[in-house]
């Protein structure tokens, strides 16, 4: 299977660049939900409470969440999974709105089951609401189906009160100061963490000659450094280099950061992305450092120094020779889909994903999320290196989506959180391509 028009040619006429972004969390792309087998001192209190349909709980199916957790009724049988997944990054890294995602029967840590658990749904307190994710041509299983059939549950009157804000976070410690980085100490400083909380930790930032060398490197720039290493590892050592990583508090994989030390040349290195797009700060003379393979795990998890950052870049009509234009959109914070295109063939809509490296299989399932709202779309290789994919979007509402929704979607591929995509301009550019295929 082939496209019918050349992407990167295509691309290069419309000057659109690569939106390659990351979504992992300190290490690892994998670390988006957080697996809870206990809601107690979890700080979800304030979602505690029953909830059925209509707010009715002497009917089924309902749901009660307390410290134990999750449990389900419906069909005569109750279920209280042993664990539950809450994504942390569901509608975006920057999200601060009330409504949560859970995946209440997760299958595997790769595979979040057919249920999505939207709670305080639309930002309204006591609202929950439940979709289905089921392959397409395949049957929910009737417990999963009677709670997705349902409707909205409500909170059931006399239950818990549900939509109060969680408590308030504890005061930071007190800042004391560190032992100073120096190209002669580093090894003794292996296992110690950067920070103004201990005194046995780290001063990367203030004195010493790392901290030196990284303001004269990052100028402007160190106030980034240190936000984005607010989250970080210790102090590692690999050969002859030093190398420690992070995240801004709930924001791995958009604002994150690495260091690498080389004290024999007296130079450091920093990967800093911002906003999903990483810029690297490499010596001024010389190579750069071989990074450790830890910070080339992140590397390969996270946006290149060619991506676009969030929330990406406004639709494009693209002129194809010999053939209708193409709408095109690059994605911002996936660590794999470089961008999104479509266009009519054969009177039918289809849509081609580019990819930034080669994926294996013959298929994969690439998701369009609006604000919970999922549109599964099915892609089949388009050529042989695996970076070119295609699908049909007939008989999905992905269309008439991209052309009501505002701000961003986002994107995944397997299920797997692959950032977003701006829907600015979405409207006018797919009337003026899929006017001969779809009706708008």
């Amino acid at each position: 299977m082939t496209l019918p028009f050349s992407v990167p040619s295509a691309l290069r006429r419309s000057g659109a660049g690569l939106a390659i972004c990351a979504v992992a969390l300190l290490q690892g792309a994998s670390a988006q939900a957080l697996t809870i087998s206990s809601f107690k001192g979890q700080g979800l209190d304030h979602i505690y409470g029953s909830y059925a349909p209509r707010g009715d709980c002497t009917k089924e199916p309902r749901v009660t969440i307390d410290d134990r957790g999750m449990t389900f009724r419906a069909n005569g049988r109750t279920v209280t999974p042993p664990r539950v997944e809450y994504s942390l990054t569901f509608f975006g890294q920057s999200y601060e709105g009330i409504t949560a995602a859970f995946m209440p029967f997760p299958v595997s840590s790769s595979n979040f089951g057919p249920v999505y658990m939207f709670v305080n749904d639309d930002e309204k307190p006591g609202v929950i609401r439940f979709e289905a994710d089921v392959p397409r041509g395949q049957r929910a299983d009737p417990f999963h189906a009677a709670f997705t059939g349902a409707g909205l549950f409500t909170l059931c009157k006399g239950s818990a009160p549900a939509g109060t804000p969680p408590p308030p976070r504890p005061e930071p410690a007190v800042a004391v100061q560190g032992i100073p980085a120096e190209w002669t100490n580093l090894a003794s400083l292996v296992g110690k963490y950067p920070g103004t909380y201990a005194k046995d930790n780290i001063d990367l930032f203030n004195r010493g000659a790392i901290a030196a060398a990284l303001k004269a490197r990052l100028g402007p720039k160190m106030d980034a450094l240190k936000t984005n290493l607010s989250v970080v590892t210790p102090l590692k050592r690999v050969g002859n280099y030093y190398y420690l990583s992070g995240n801004a508090q709930h924001k791995g994989g958009e604002e994150q950061a690495y260091v690498m030390i080389d004290p024999a040349r007296r130079a450091v290195q920093v990967g800093l992305w911002e906003r999903g797009k990483l810029t690297v700060y490499a010596p001024p003379t010389g190579a750069r450092l071989p990074v450790a393979p830890e910070i080339k795990t992140l590397l390969d998890n996270s946006p290149p120094e060619t991506a676009v950052a969030l929330p990406g870049t406004p639709w494009e009509v693209v002129p194809v020779s010999g053939r209708a234009p193409i709408a095109y959109v690059s994605a911002a914070g996936s660590p794999n889909i470089e961008s999104l295109s479509l266009y009519c063939e054969g009177g039918k809509p289809y849509m081609a994903m580019l990819l930034n490296k080669p994926t294996a299989g013959r298929a994969v399932t690439m998701t369009w999320n609006f604000a919970g709202r999922l549109v599964n779309i099915p892609v089949q290789r388009a050529n042989t290196s695996g970076t070119q994919w295609i699908g049909g979007v007939t008989g999905t509402p992905l269309v008439p989506l991209l052309m009501q929704q505002s701000g961003t979607v986002m994107l995944r591929l397997n299920g797997r959180l692959e950032g977003e995509a701006s829907l600015s301009n979405s409207t006018a550019v797919l009337r003026t391509t899929l006017r001969g295929c779809v009706r708008l």
